[in-house]
This record gives structure tokens, C-alpha cells and sequence, in this order.
């Protein structure tokens, strides 16, 4: 089966008209032992080739000169292709090496096919680019925790009944559901427990667990055959929803709607009468395919829940942020998590009495997120780095507000003075005896 992506390529040497949008406040800086030409293995990820480059991976959009806005598929590059590391203006430029044509019916004679700058529809026979990160989304999507607007939950189908009677499900049993169901797939899940946000104390939603899938089935109404055709009375038509009609309880007229017969085609685990069902989405895809980039405004998000319910959290764990589309987060959206500053007492001696004896301790940068799922005030974002244990009280913001994160990347110069803080010289003009100077 072949598949279309909509990918750009960027042709050694030529950049993209279109500005790039900002990664950060802060220089877009290479690494020393960066490679001037790497070939893409099998396996490879966007983050960890970012990371070959960059100290900071989730600059990638800079590094690759692409306006987001404008190429929303970010996975340019496959196994076998070659980068190539060039500056433009001075500036650094992740390139790939223009791939032989293809040939007719379908052949191809280098493997990959060639893609001309700018967006374009590509046949690609199969092939897919390297992922963002190294997870399967859709095994990530279904065993984490989730999150589900009220307005949601209230007109979301659920499971009235099955097969004789039972009120536990697996796979391959038939179902029923009431509620709006269009036909196709469906994810099933149940709900866990209410979301307030930390800070304001606001109902964000549900968290929910999914546990499996149902397809509808294609069926006649025969419930319609069972229709009371007697007149109704103005009062009786009335109280009818479009989608209900009266039939014979008994000695009693009863108004009715018929449910949707489905078939469990995978149960992750038990599924019980009551649980929901959601639509599956589109992008519900088994490959990590997001362009990492930093968010578009400030945000100061708060941890509201941690996979399973646990108060710390590790690496490819989901997180469910207090924050979402209102505040500028979308998918692919990498914050910097912090551990909050903290009051400590000195013990030393100072000269002024009247001084605290209290200091502040900056906040320290210990990993990254990146968000998958946005919702209006609510998120999901997954754990892609940590230098430690991630729990409930920290916070997430834009990357760089670390300055021990740049001390691996900076010049130091004569005098202790760091390259890229305030009061360095960057004109070209000054001279390294300026510089001395300047430090004394």
C-alpha cells in the first residue's frame, strides 16, 4: 500500500524563503563534535539526531531553517539519507543531500525518492521518515492516562449491553451502544477520577483509561418492526427525540431509540457495561510523528496528574499539564520542567546582622515534555528527557531558563566571563585586549 506524506526537503545550500520561526531567546549554538555530514541509520530519531547538533534538540525547527506555520510534517529525512551541516549567513543549516530520481512505474533508482524544495504530495512506497521520538503513540495513547472535557463526557455513547445479558466484555464479543455513533472505529475507556488544576482549584475534566476498541456493524432497524403504530396524542408526540418512537412494554406504550450493535475488536483489558466511547482519532497513528518546538508565548504549567496515579514520574511517561490551546500549547510544544526554587538557611557568618539568614535557590532545569495532547485548558505531554525524578510539584516553561544548562556550550574567557552573557562583547571589532580589559 502506498502512502502519501507531505514532506520538504531542503537542497545543500538553499535555504527556505520563509523566515524560521525563533526556538528560543538564546543564540542557536552548535556543538563542537557536532558532524559536517551524517548518514541516517535505521533507528534514528528526530531527537537524537537534533541532539548530535544541538545542545538544546527542541531548537530543531532553526536548525532545519523551517517556518512550523507553514510545513507541519517534520519528517524530512529516512535511513540512508545523507545530512549535511552548512551556514548560511553565518548561521548554522541542517541540510539533506537531493536523492536520485525515480524512475517510471513506480521504480526508483537511489532508494529515495527526490523531493524539490517546498511542500509537495510524495509517493513514497511504503516508506516512512524516522519518528520524533523512539515510543509507539498509539501504545503510549492507550495506556496512559487521558484526559476529557465535561461537555465530552455528558454526550459521549456508552455501552448499554452485550451478548446474553453479560456485563463484562473482551474481544470479539458484540456490544450495544446508546448515544451518537457514526460508523467506524472506536476507542473504549472509563473514567477515573475528576482533574482540578493545582493552582485554581478549576475542574480541567476527567481523567479517563482506555481499554480497548469496537467497530459498529452494519444492521437493518429491526427494533422499527416492533413499532407501536397506534395515534399518538399530541402530549406523546411531544416527548418524542427525533431519533425515538413508541413500542409495546407490556400493557404499556414505551418510548424507545435502538442502540448500535458493535464488535469488540481488541480488549488492552476488562471492559465493563457503562464504559464510554470515543471516537478514534485520525492521527491515532503507531509512529511518534510531532515537529518539536518551543511554545509560542510564556506559559507557567503545573503538573495536575502523573501516569497511574503515582507522585513521581520517569522518562516516556505522560504528564497532564493545566494548561492547553488557550495558553498557546500545541502538539509538539517542548517545555523545560524545573524543580520550584527553595529557601535554605546559611550558616555562615555575615557581616550586616540586620541580613537574612535565608538564601533563594534557583529553579533547576531537570528534563524536558513534549506535549501530544491539547485540549482548551488541559494537555498531555510526554517525558522525553529527565535528569531526575519528575513529580507534582514541578513546573514546566519554556526551555532556557536554566543558565547551567548553557555552561557546557559557553566560551569561557580570560576573568571567568562567559560568552553570550550581558556585558560580552560581541562586535567583531573588539579586540581581546578589550576583553581583558573589561574583565579586570
Amino acid at each position: 500500500m502506498h502512502k502519501h506524506l507531505t514532506v520538504l526537503f531542503c537542497a545543500v545550500g538553499v535555504a527556505v524563503a520563509a523566515p524560521a520561526q525563533a526556538a528560543s531567546k538564546s543564540k542557536l549554538k552548535v556543538k563542537p563534535n557536532a558532524p559536517a555530514r551524517y548518514v541516517v541509520k535505521q533507528g534514528d530519531t528526530l531527537w537524537d539526531i537534533s541532539g548530535k547538533y544541538l545542545y538544546r534538540p527542541w531548537q530543531w525547527p532553526s536548525l532545519w531553517n523551517v517556518n512550523r506555520s507553514k510545513v507541519r510534517n517534520p519528517h524530512l529525512i529516512y535511513p540512508g539519507q545523507e545530512l549535511y551541516l552548512t551556514y548560511i549567513n553565518g548561521r548554522p543549516v541542517l541540510t539533506a543531500k537531493k536523492r536520485a530520481k525515480r524512475g517510471r512505474a513506480g521504480s526508483s533508482t537511489g532508494g529515495i525518492p527526490t523531493v524539490k524544495l517546498g511542500p509537495r504530495v510524495v509517493d513514497l512506497d511504503g516508506e516512512t521518515g524516522i519518528p520524533t521520538i523512539n515510543v509507539d503513540f498509539y501504545r503510549l495513547f492507550m495506556k496512559h492516562p487521558q484526559f476529557v472535557s465535561e461537555e465530552e463526557l455528558a454526550h459521549a455513547p456508552r455501552i448499554v449491553a452485550g451478548e446474553d445479558g453479560r456485563t463484562l466484555y473482551t474481544t470479539n464479543d458484540r456490544i450495544y451502544a446508546d448515544g451518537p455513533v457514526d460508523s467506524g472505529t472506536y476507542l473504549v475507556y472509563r473514567v477515573k477520577e475528576e482533574l482540578k488544576d493545582p493552582v485554581t482549584g478549576k475542574s480541567l475534566g476527567r481523567l479517563v483509561e482506555f481499554s480497548g476498541e469496537a467497530a459498529t456493524l452494519a444492521t437493518n432497524d429491526h427494533g422499527m418492526a416492533n413499532r407501536d403504530n397506534q395515534e399518538m396524542t399530541p402530549k406523546q408526540r411531544e416527548k418524542l427525540r427525533d431519533n425515538e418512537y413508541y413500542v409495546r412494554e407490556g400493557h404499556k406504550r414505551v418510548a424507545v431509540r435502538t442502540a448500535q450493535p458493535m464488535r469488540l475488536t481488541n480488549a488492552v483489558s476488562e471492559i465493563l457495561r457503562g464504559d464510554y466511547l470515543l471516537k478514534k482519532p485520525a492521527v491515532l497513528t503507531t509512529a511518534f510523528n510531532m515537529m518539536p518546538h518551543p511554545p509560542a508565548r510564556e506559559v507557567d504549567a503545573r503538573i495536575v496528574s502523573i501516569m497511574d496515579g503515582i507522585s513521581e514520574s520517569a522518562m516516556t511517561q505522560t504528564l497532564i499539564l493545566n494548561k492547553g490551546e488557550a495558553d498557546g500549547l500545541n502538539p509538539g510544544t517542548v517545555l523545560a520542567v524545573y524543580k520550584p526554587n527553595r529557601i535554605v538557611k546559611t550558616e555562615w557568618n555575615n557581616p550586616d546582622k540586620k541580613a537574612s539568614q535565608f538564601v533563594n535557590l534557583p529553579t533547576e532545569e531537570i528534563g524536558y515534555a513534549m506535549v501530544y495532547r491539547t485540549g482548551r485548558n488541559v494537555s498531555s505531554a510526554i517525558i522525553l528527557e529527565s535528569s531526575t525524578n519528575i513529580s507534582k510539584g514541578d513546573v514546566l516553561r519554556a526551555p532556557g531558563g536554566d543558565l547551567s544548562v548553557d555552561a557546557d556550550e559557553s566560551t569561557v574567557l580570560p576573568g571567568g566571563m562567559i560568552e553570550g552573557t550581558p556585558g560580552f562583547f560581541d562586535d567583531a571589532e573588539r579586540t581581546w585586549q578589550d576583553v581583558l580589559e573589561y574583565t579586570k
